[in-house]
């Protein structure tokens, strides 16, 4: 299947199949619980794998007398549950149909590079909350459901709740997002060294604010040498010196003064482990593995064998920029430390997320099969597995 295989016909198609479905759902429900008010149905729990997996995402509905029910026996309330569809009563598992549809979209996804799955994905997502929309007003139409009804696409970042209604349904469900857009325009129209300053306070910040700190810390990996900038300036004095190390591995700039930086995390023993273990982890992604090794006498086990780890787990692929593929360091590593090969082994075995390879690191890859390292080899065989590629 060529890469434009899903045309604007067959994305129509899927949103009508998903309008039918949201409907579907609630009929579904009202069977079994009639003459009650049925307040909103929902997809969610969009579940992918970049580059593979695209399946079918959950239908749920709920009432107002099953939210009751829900929240008698929780520590939540009502309101807490209201837009929370994994704890609604009926979920509608996904039918043949919707399952064909998955794959489809899987496989025409699968047909080009990484970019160009994600932008298949993409179109996915949307396709849910452009549906709901119409489902929405059939419902509405047929009086099957209560007043302010509302049909919408749940994602995890609640990116596609703004897409599935209008801007009147969101102020009154949703004001929060409202006003996290409103921020995050006033932030993007700020020049970028402003820019990263204003996301390094809310990264930083005790207590969440209007934008969240994984949204801040997705915008500062997009400023590249302002967001070094930033990370350097608050990494000495954070209450979270690990989530800049994360940054200054993701953002993939070696400047010299980084590089000092996370050092100096590294070496500082009253630090937490988990600081010192991402600076590790950073400086070994940015191709500063030495440093890590200089001090393997004055550190933890485990924040070396995070360093000796890192550029081989799948904390990589989301790094802006990272550095090619390359096992001579743990190798040398390795063979100057023989006693941490049993520990490498646990620390990279399968199952704990490896990096997925690039076409351009096969060959790397192919050739580690020869290692005399078994971790290496593991590893080596399971990522070209995974890339599906012949070990």
């Amino acid at each position: 299947m060529s890469p434009d295989a899903m045309t604007a016909a067959d994305w129509r198609a899927l949103e009508a199949h998903i309008a039918e479905r949201y409907a579907e759902a609630v009929h579904a429900y009202l069977a079994d619980h009639p003459g009650e008010r049925v307040y909103g149905v929902a997809s969610h729990v969009f579940y992918s794998e970049t580059g593979g997996v695209i399946a079918w995402p959950g239908l749920a509905v709920g009432s107002e007398e099953s939210l009751a029910a829900a929240a008698e026996g929780s520590s939540f309330s009502t309101e807490e549950l209201r837009w929370s569809p994994a704890d609604w009563a009926f979920q509608l598992d996904p039918s043949e149909a919707d399952d064909a549809w998955a794959a489809r979209v899987e496989e025409a996804a699968r047909a080009g590079d990484d970019a160009h799955w994600e932008a298949i994905f993409a179109r996915f997502l949307r396709s849910f909350a452009t549906a709901a929309k119409p489902a929405k007003k059939r419902l509405r139409a047929e009086g099957a459901v209560a007043p302010g009804f509302l049909a919408l696409a749940m994602d995890e970042a609640w990116e596609l709740v703004p897409l599935s209604l209008t801007k009147a349904e969101l102020e009154r469900h949703f004001p929060e997002l409202g006003e996290q857009a409103q921020e995050l325009a006033r932030l993007e129209a700020l020049p970028a060294p402003e820019r990263a300053a204003a996301l390094g306070e809310l990264l930083d910040a005790y207590t969440p604010g209007v934008v969240s700190t994984e949204d801040a810390e997705r915008l500062l990996r997009g400023l590249g040498e302002a967001s070094v900038d930033v990370a350097l300036e608050r990494m000495p004095r954070s209450h979270r010196r690990w989530q800049w190390a994360k940054l200054l591995a993701d953002l993939g700039i070696p400047r010299d003064d980084a590089i000092d930086a996370l050092a100096t995390v590294l070496r500082a023993k009253k630090l937490p482990e988990p600081d010192r273990a991402w600076a590790a982890a950073a400086l070994a992604r940015l191709g500063r593995l030495d440093l890590v090794l200089a001090e393997a006498e004055r550190m933890p086990r485990p924040v070396l064998l995070r360093g000796l780890a890192a550029p081989y787990t799948s904390f990589r692929d989301r790094a802006v920029r990272h550095l090619p593929l390359d096992y001579a360091p743990l190798e040398a590593a390795l063979a100057e430390r023989p006693e941490l090969a049993e520990a490498m082994l646990d620390e990279l075995r399968p199952g704990s997320g490896y990096c997925a390879i690039e076409p351009a690191e096969t060959a790397t890859a192919r050739a580690a099969l020869d290692s005399p390292f078994e971790v290496v080899r593991r590893h080596a065989r399971l990522v070209l597995d995974h890339a599906g590629l012949s070990a």
